[in-house]
């Protein structure tokens, strides 16, 4: 089977991650098509600014370029899968549709309501749409024009790719990894500085005061990324807005490479891992303190929970995502 992925061909997205697993289920051909980004600093704000203010010819322009990029070879392909792909009309898609021998899919990692897009009024153009959270399954299907069986839950995974840590002293701080915004200074703000570790990108931009006080370290990516959640007591979950009440990668992400979670609260997510007793909650972010000690104190039911969880967790790993995919557009070649 030769599949083509649209979207995203960077070392960290999640367009490589099911590149990797496709060719493990040994499709003859996987190739990533990633619409035109600019290196030149001056174009790349000009487009940023296209694409926040003057959206309809920003998606002009990458709907003309994706059409041009895929002209020469595209035939060669049964599947297509695109991700998100926001800035699509309803041309580009047909087009795609016309050229592929077998069927064009969606994957949805965002929330389409909450970001900007000409994607949602021609999205029951696809012959299916997998999306990761079941709440805005039902708003699709309650929004848009679309059979139930041409929209399936697709819930996010964790790269089992990664080598978990066999041996590693655990240590009693809690870890938090993500880029910085304000509203998460805030929050990170109200708890104990002695017990946190931060990691990740532009956290330059936070207070003085605030960087004074925590220990803030550069993004952990790859095996530093596995090592530091399976030697932290617990993982700390902050929902973006857009995915409030929904499940999100970093639950995965932490329970599959043997980490604990403590995450702001969600229905969705408690009720998809209700038997995971590694996954903790909390309300509101002034409680953190409290539930600290709390799990501090039962810190080895914790880990023995972490070695009962990498079981149950491994159906939920990317290569079995990438199956289901196949399985229900009738190409599984393993």
């Amino acid at each position: 089977m030769k599949i083509l992925i649209i979207g995203e061909n960077n070392p960290l997205s999640l367009e490589r991650i099911y590149k990797k697993n496709f060719r493990l289920l040994k499709n003859k051909k996987v190739d990533i098509c990633s619409f035109w980004i600019p290196r030149n600093f001056f174009l790349k704000k000009f487009i940023n600014f296209q694409e926040k203010y003057l959206y309809f010819i920003y998606s002009y322009i990458q709907n003309f370029l994706l059409k041009k990029k895929l002209k020469n070879d595209f035939t060669l392909y049964d599947l297509a899968i695109v991700f998100n792909g926001y800035y699509m009309n309803k041309k580009i898609i047909e087009f795609i549709k016309k050229e592929i021998s077998h069927k064009v899919v969606n994957v949805q990692t965002d929330n389409i309501f909450f970001k900007k897009n000409t994607l949602l009024k021609h999205i029951n153009t696809f012959d299916r749409v997998y999306i990761w959270s079941k709440n805005l399954r039902k708003e699709i299907l309650k929004k848009c024009i679309i059979k139930k069986s041409k929209v399936l839950f697709l819930p996010f995974g964790y790269d089992q790719s990664h080598n978990l840590v066999k041996k590693i002293v655990i240590n009693d701080k809690i870890l938090f990894y993500g880029a910085w915004d304000k509203k998460r200074e805030n929050f990170l703000s109200k708890i104990d500085n002695k017990i946190l570790k931060i990691y990740g990108n532009k956290w330059e931009n936070a207070q003085a005061s605030f960087k004074k006080k925590f220990s803030i370290n550069k993004s952990l990516t790859g095996k530093k990324l596995v090592k530091e959640i399976s030697r932290s007591l617990i993982c700390l979950n902050l929902f973006r807005d857009q995915a409030k009440n929904f499940i999100n990668m970093r639950t995965f992400e932490i329970i599959g490479y043997g980490g604990s979670l403590l995450s702001e609260y969600s229905k969705e997510q408690s009720e998809f891992f209700k038997n995971y007793r590694n996954l903790k909650y909390f309300r509101d972010i002034k409680d953190i303190n409290n539930i600290y000690k709390k799990i501090l104190s039962e810190k080895k039911l914790l880990l023995k929970a972490r070695q009962k969880n990498k079981i149950k967790i491994k159906k939920h790993d990317y290569l079995h995502r990438a199956k289901f995919i196949l399985s229900n557009e009738k190409i599984l070649t393993s």
